[in-house]
């Protein structure tokens, strides 16, 4: 039987409960180490079995590790808990952690990712960045310290003190507000998923929760393009390279829907013509029916009518990339001049303008933007005081100044480019095929009566041999 026994000038005690070895010592008297033995002994044999190594024997990287095995696959947004997690895998040199798309249902759940870990091979860094990667270590030098001390501490040693140590670096190092909660978040999550799936005792509460000082969340965005703005940028959206960026936009601004949801999901067959609505089959907040208005089912026609071959039901109706879309919106606002303007500020500026048509009706608004709650739709009206003083005096908006799309349509650059496009592809020349035989490759040179004889020989069998001699068709095949 286990007992308490003089360690040092203090008292410490070994005992194993459920097969898992445990040690405690710093107790000043032989009496509280006893009365901490049975305490410990008492709440692990009336607890759940843990599962692994337990918080005593298992650090925060290795922690991190078992949590994406079990629960990234049912994350949507996995990508980005990824980056965050594998910094602290790297911090152990540990294999970091790869995601590869499925799509099938487990158990009930949905499971968007397949986990892999992999080790992650030495970075080549060219040399024209090394001046800047080295910049970019010196500047994250101090959060990189306190992750990996945080990685390799044991999760039954992390107090509130580790965790904000980790973000007063994050703070001194001038990391946005959003970021450091989100770095936060992933601690808290894990915590959480380590007493409630795990069943580990006496974490000592959760050291990622509300003890923890942190930065004022920032204010949202209230970015808006305007009417006036938007006939700048449509104009050079319409004229880049990549036929489906400003359809794309102009669709953004009819709907409200993010910039993910045509482009990943939307495919022909979702629409629907007749009930002037589209569904979306999978999107942020989960499948979900989105209302055309007419400059929506406009946009929606024009890309049918110009599409290159008749669309069929399981084709993407912009098969395009998010990153080809951004750099096309980045290039156009540059060429027409506006500055701070997102891709996703066009959910701000539809949300607002439909604010402003429906007078503020939030049901209607939160079945347009698919926001499951009044307090995140509101997030996406930004209405300025300025505005409400004009309605106060019953006056009409200044339409220039006013979201995009306000009694105004928005997709006139979009018609005049698509246009443009199917008139230069009818007009370019195609010069008629000679239906004269051309002469075999390797033939110039020789004299028009060889090649006419070459041209001219009949072509052997399949696998026919004259001796040892294999006949060669040199004859060009049509494409």
């Amino acid at each position: 039987m286990a007992k308490p026994f003089q360690e040092g000038v203090g008292w410490a005690f070994r005992i194993r409960i459920r097969g898992e070895a445990l040690y405690r010592s710093g107790f000043r008297s032989k009496t509280e180490a006893a009365r901490a033995m049975d305490a410990l002994k008492a709440e692990r044999c009336a607890a759940p079995a843990q599962s692994g190594r337990g918080a005593h024997r298992t650090s925060v990287g290795v922690a991190f590790s078992d949590y994406a095995r079990e629960r990234l696959p049912y994350l949507k947004g996995a990508s980005q808990d990824v980056r965050r997690i594998n910094r602290y895998l790297r911090a152990l040199r540990l294999p970091v952690i790869e995601l590869a798309p499925v799509t099938l249902v487990k158990e009930g759940k949905r499971v968007y990712w397949d986990v892999t870990f992999v080790e992650e091979p030495v970075r080549v860094i060219p040399a024209s960045l090394t001046a800047h990667r080295h910049r970019l270590g010196k500047e994250s030098a101090q959060s990189d310290r306190a992750r990996k001390q945080l990685a390799g501490t044991m999760m039954a040693d992390v107090t509130t003190h580790h965790v904000q140590a980790l973000i007063n670096a994050l703070r001194a190092e001038g990391k946005k507000s959003a970021t450091i909660h989100l770095e936060r978040s992933e601690l808290r999550r894990l915590f959480k998923h380590a007493s409630a799936v795990w069943k580990w005792r006496r974490l000592g509460g959760n050291p990622a929760g509300a003890e923890l000082d942190m930065p004022a969340v920032e204010a949202g965005r209230d970015r808006v393009v305007t009417n006036e703005e938007w006939q700048k940028v449509s104009v050079h959206l319409a004229a880049y390279p990549n036929p489906y960026a400003a359809p794309l936009a102009c669709l953004m601004l009819e709907t409200a829907m993010r910039s993910c949801e045509p482009l990943v999901h939307l495919r022909w067959g979702d629409i629907d013509w007749r009930q002037r609505v589209l569904t979306l089959q999978d999107a942020k907040a989960g499948g979900r029916k989105v209302p055309l208005g007419p400059g929506a089912l406009h946009v929606l026609s024009q890309l049918k009518k110009y599409a290159p071959t008749p669309p069929l039901p399981d084709d993407k109706v912009f098969p395009t990339t998010y990153e080809a879309v951004k750099k096309a919106w980045a290039v156009s606002c540059r060429k027409a001049g506006l500055t701070d303007v997102g891709l996703h500020d066009l959910r701000h500026t539809s949300a607002t303008r439909f604010a402003l048509e429906f007078e503020g009706n939030l049901p209607v608004l939160m079945v347009i933007t698919g926001h499951k709650t009044a307090q995140m739709a509101m997030r996406y009206v930004n209405i300025q005081a300025t505005q409400v003083a004009t309605m106060m005096h019953k006056e009409p908006l200044p339409v220039a100044h006013t979201a995009a799309g306000y009694e105004m349509g928005v997709t006139a650059a979009m018609d005049a480019a698509l246009e443009a496009r199917a008139h230069a592809s009818l007009e370019t020349p195609k010069g008629p095929r000679s239906l004269e035989p051309e002469a075999p490759v390797g033939t110039e040179g020789l004299g028009g009566a060889r090649v006419a004889e070459i041209t001219s020989a009949p072509r052997p069998a399949a696998g026919a041999r004259s001796g040892t001699i294999i006949p060669v068709d040199f004859r060009r095949r049509a494409a």
